[in-house]
């Protein structure tokens, strides 16, 4: 039993360097060779004319905020392509809520899968199953915005569509292999170019116009009624409603709650505020805590509301403060001044990720708060104080007390 056990342990790393292998971009490109099918839809003849697609594929498996960045793309696409069947392919958690857009007409869902030989059995199962929604729909061109740091396995899902046109963008002076060559077309964006200017630009890579960067926003009627109800209730008469958004997909990302509480207080000294707090169900209990600690004038939105009340809510208030997520790309798309606090230290490179020059506020006016006179390159969003948040806020709204 022991020397089975040794023989186990030495063949750990070799097992391990075998799946690192068959999910990189060249092991991933060897072995699908052999999938039925997949290489004569590859080699099928390639549009010349992209702005004659007739069947497109649009594939962003990333966050909710870096959807709402390609809100601009989406809009543009239906307006100059109005005959083409467009088909998003995004996780599955947005994929309702991508349902309700009005620029989109089917909408193909991807479940996440754990890393490692425990997700191998899940990761086939999604493949096959991602291949059996996508290959009925023909796709003549696939487009894969959003910039990739570092290679994530889903870029790989662009191979599989079988379009035989792929775009993608990547920073060819990064250095690192992203997947770009999953793609037939991979344009050279530097990663310090915000997302929403290089949606359009691919749009002009196409031969479409790249007119109108602005985000675009969307939410169903009765999403619009209760989204506005709630924010009449939280406001209450009082002249102005602020908006906290407390989420964050990574930890790192979120500011401390208890520095909320300080704004809150600040700013209602200064003025006749009211606060309606969002985030969902990973920061519920801090949105609870902060609403139930500012007490009167202050409320939690809930961890249940669809996305489109959310959206409709948020466009009601006078000003967002909060941090880098989908919830502030939510105002900014609807045009709400933003205060956005980010760990990003000034004077870091440009095209480090999570800076504002990349995935922050457009088209609105904000104001990003972040650390100053950091001793370290690395994000560090504790280290904003409320201070100046508070101040940043008092900036934006009028009829402060300064």
């Amino acid at each position: 039993m022991r020397e089975i056990a040794v023989m186990r342990t030495r063949d750990e790393p070799r097992a391990q360097s075998v799946l690192e292998w068959a999910l990189s971009p060249p092991g991933v490109i060897a072995w699908s060779r052999w999938l039925p099918g997949l290489q004569r839809r590859l080699d099928r003849p390639a549009l010349t004319d992209l702005t004659q697609v007739r069947r497109l594929g649009i594939l962003r498996s990333d966050g909710m905020g870096d959807l709402i960045l390609t809100t601009g793309m989406f809009r543009e696409l239906r307006r100059q392509l109005p005959d083409t069947q467009i088909t998003f392919i995004c996780q599955k958690r947005w994929a309702a809520w991508m349902r309700t857009c009005p620029w989109i007409d089917d909408v193909v869902d991807v479940d996440e899968t754990r890393p490692g030989w425990l997700g191998a059995p899940k990761r086939a199962w999604e493949l096959a199953r991602f291949i059996t929604r996508v290959w009925p729909l023909d796709f003549e061109v696939l487009l894969q915005p959003g910039t990739a740091f570092w290679y994530v396995h889903s870029r790989a899902l662009a191979w599989f569509t079988g379009a035989p046109v792929r775009l993608c963008w990547e920073d060819s002076l990064s250095g690192v292999e992203v997947g770009g060559m999953f793609h037939t077309h991979r344009l050279a964006y530097p990663n310090a170019w915000h997302e929403t200017e290089k949606c359009f630009r691919m749009l002009q890579a196409m031969g479409l116009e790249g007119n109108g960067r602005r985000l675009e926003t969307w939410w169903t009627p009765d999403e619009a009624q209760r989204g506005e109800t709630l924010a009449r209730e939280t406001k209450r008469g009082r002249r102005t409603l602020v908006a906290l958004g407390l989420a964050g997909s990574e930890a790192e990302r979120r500011w401390p709650e208890p520095r909320y509480l300080t704004v809150i207080r600040d700013l209602t000294a200064r003025g006749d505020v009211a606060f309606l707090v969002f985030g969902g169900s990973d920061v519920a209990s801090g949105c609870r805590w902060v609403a139930e600690q500012a007490g009167e004038g202050t409320s939690y939105a809930g961890e249940n509301l669809t996305l489109g009340i959310v959206w409709a809510a948020i466009a009601q208030c006078d000003l967002y403060i909060g941090n880098d997520t989908g919830l502030m790309h939510m105002a900014a798309a609807a045009r709400v001044p933003v205060v956005v606090v980010i760990g990003v230290p000034e004077g870091a490179p440009a095209g480090t990720r999570g800076d504002s020059t990349h995935t922050g506020p457009c088209e609105t006016t904000a104001r990003v708060v972040r650390p100053r006179d950091s001793v370290s390159p690395k994000p560090d969003i504790a280290a904003v104080s409320a201070e100046a948040v508070s101040a940043a806020a008092v900036d934006l709204l009028p009829g402060m007390v300064v």
